[in-house]
Order: structure tokens, then C-alpha cells, then sequence
């Protein structure tokens, strides 16, 4: 196992390398968006942990078990302006090949009004973006799961063509008897195989890792996730909003307290959630991104941006959940996930 673990560090740690020495505009953000409505609610970009949720465990490859066997999942997201989001998913489980998940995510960005450069309307056009994902996860080593997964995607704006190949390889630490989980996961490197317009973009790779716990004596399961491990600073630089203040009689520059800016960049890549299951049948969750909320922030008004919430309720063979996430005063997403175990 542990020969095993070491060749993963050093496939890590050389892909880390190639994706942090230079920085690129970055192309194909369909990729970070959550098309699952636990995960959502949970402001995590997937579960450390093995659970009967195939829109959720397809995010973690390595966290595929038999739990997703056979199981359909269709989700459904109102984003802004018309614009939205859907998802199929499928989970299949084969005793000597290990777990397999396939999906498709759907982004349509509705129709525009083609003009001529004096408003002329001369027809429509369409913007959409396809993403296919199929994922395999097995089980290494007692406590310890392998996953890896390979996502075509491709994207149609107007006449403007981009189709790309991403991958994730995760590895997940499951110790049931104390209700912990760890997964460390690498998404979304890769390249474009067909740029936009002889523009070569990155695609938003991103090294994290995410640990859960569950409560002995209490139905509470609480995550937290660190992103963007590869990149320090997340923090936005904004010319109209400056750190450092200007005195308006004096001139004086008052620089930033470099303390709450450290502060402030280390919580920007840590999100937070809770699970409250008081039954199997049901869950209500809650999480937290400051990230989101910082980004979002307005002076002037109140906004509960950064928080998500939502819940599930499961009978027999069905699931449906639905969440909530806060991104500003004005507009919100509201993601709705069915799933359902095959017979």
C-alpha cells in the first residue's frame, strides 16, 4: 500500500507543478459549477465519504461503491437570466472492474439577437456547453479508495466551436467505526483539444481536500474543504474598491492591516457545511462558502451570500432533494435532484 500511495504523491505533485508555474485566462467554468443539490446545500464540490447519491458521487470517483449501484440521478438548476443547467447520471458496479458512473451535464444559455454594427437585428444564435463525465472508483487498500475520471467537453457559442478533455483522479480515507472521511482530489486537468478563436485558455484545475466527521453521540455530520491548494492568492484585486484607503484631506495612504489580509485569503479557500440526519428517510444541510460572500459583498445592502442550505428526503427506492445557494441580494439558484434505485 504504501508504494501505492507514494507513486500517487509523485503523480500529484509533478501534475501540481505543470498547473502552477504560470497564469492563463482560464476557459470551460462549466467545470466548477454544482449541478447536485446535497452537495449545494453543503457548499462542497464533492463527499469524502461513500453515500447512495450518484449525483454526488460522481464528483469523487473514488468514493463510487456499491451504494451507487444501478441508480439514476436527474438534476435541474435555475441559474440567471434564463440561463440553466441539467444533469443525468447513472452508477454501475461490476465485482472485479470496480465501480462506474456516467454522466452528462447541460448548460443552455438561451438565444441571442444577431446585429449588425448599427443594431440591426439580422437573426438568433445559441450558446450551450455539453459536459460528459464517466468515473470509475475501487477499493486500494483496507481503508483507502482510487478514483479517476476523464470528462470530454464541448462548447457551441454562435459558430465558435471549443471541445477539451479534463481528467480528476482522487484518492479517499474512510474509517467507518469513527464516522471520519478524507479525500484529496485533483479536477480538471487537461487541455483544449479545439480552442474558441486561435486562443489557447487553461481549464480551471484545482488541487483540494476535503475531511468529514460524523458526531458519536448526535445526528450531525460537519465538512470542511480546502480549495485552490495550488494558488495562494485568491483574494480579487477591484480598482474601484481598494484595499488600501486614501485620507480625502490629507492624502495619507492607510495601508491594509496585513494580518486580516492573511486572514481573509486563507478563509477564501475554505468552505464549510453541516448534515443534520435525524433519520434515514431525511436530511436538512447547511453550508458556507466566505469566498463567495466576500466576493458578493454589498456595502450598502443585506445579503446572505455565501450561504446555501437545502434538504432530502428518501423513501425506499427514491430520492429527491433540493437546495438553495446564496450568491447575491438579487439572484439565487435553486437545484433540484430526483434519484432513483433500479431494480
Amino acid at each position: 500500500m504504501l508504494k501505492k500511495i507514494i507513486l500517487f504523491s509523485v503523480f500529484l505533485l509533478s501534475i501540481l507543478k505543470i498547473y502552477s508555474q504560470e497564469e492563463n485566462f482560464e476557459a470551460f467554468s462549466v467545470l466548477k459549477l454544482k449541478f447536485s443539490s446535497h452537495l449545494a446545500a453543503l457548499q462542497m464540490d464533492y463527499l469524502p465519504y461513500q453515500i447512495n447519491d450518484i449525483s454526488s458521487a460522481i464528483n469523487n470517483p473514488s468514493s463510487l461503491s456499491e451504494k451507487t449501484n444501478n441508480q439514476i440521478g436527474l438534476s435541474y438548476t435555475d441559474l440567471f437570466a434564463n440561463i440553466w443547467q441539467g444533469s443525468i447520471y447513472y452508477g454501475r458496479s461490476f465485482e472485479k472492474l470496480g465501480h462506474f458512473a456516467f454522466g452528462l451535464n447541460y448548460i443552455g444559455y438561451g438565444t441571442f439577437d444577431r446585429t449588425e454594427a448599427n443594431g440591426d437585428v439580422v437573426g438568433r444564435f445559441s450558446a450551450n456547453d455539453y459536459l460528459f463525465t464517466i468515473g470509475w472508483g475501487r477499493k486500494l487498500d483496507t481503508n483507502l479508495y482510487i478514483g479517476a475520471s476523464i470528462k470530454p467537453i464541448f462548447s457551441q457559442y454562435d459558430t465558435y466551436l471549443s471541445i477539451a478533455l479534463a481528467f480528476d483522479l482522487s484518492l479517499t480515507y474512510i474509517w467507518e467505526e469513527k464516522g471520519f472521511g478524507a479525500a484529496v482530489l485533483l479536477r480538471n486537468f487537461g487541455t483544449q483539444l479545439k480552442v474558441y478563436n486561435e486562443i489557447e485558455e487553461k481549464l480551471p484545475f484545482d488541487l483540494s481536500l476535503t475531511i468529514t466527521k460524523k458526531l458519536k453521540h448526535a445526528p450531525f455530520q460537519l465538512f470542511v474543504s480546502a480549495n485552490n491548494l495550488q494558488k495562494w492568492n485568491l483574494r480579487e484585486d477591484d480598482p474601484l474598491n481598494p484595499r488600501d484607503e486614501v485620507d480625502p484631506f490629507t492624502g495619507e495612504i492607510k495601508k491594509e492591516n496585513a494580518f486580516l489580509g492573511t486572514l481573509d485569503n486563507i478563509f477564501r479557500h475554505l468552505n464549510f457545511g453541516i448534515n443534520f440526519s435525524p433519520s434515514k428517510h431525511f436530511y436538512l444541510a447547511l453550508g458556507y462558502s466566505w469566498k463567495q460572500s466576500r466576493e458578493m459583498y454589498l456595502s450598502d445592502a443585506f445579503s446572505l451570500a455565501g450561504f446555501s442550505y437545502g434538504f432530502g428526503i428518501m423513501v425506499k427506492r427514491f430520492q429527491i432533494s433540493y437546495s438553495r445557494a446564496e450568491y447575491h441580494k438579487f439572484g439565487s439558484p435553486n437545484h433540484i435532484t430526483f434519484l432513483m434505485t433500479l431494480p
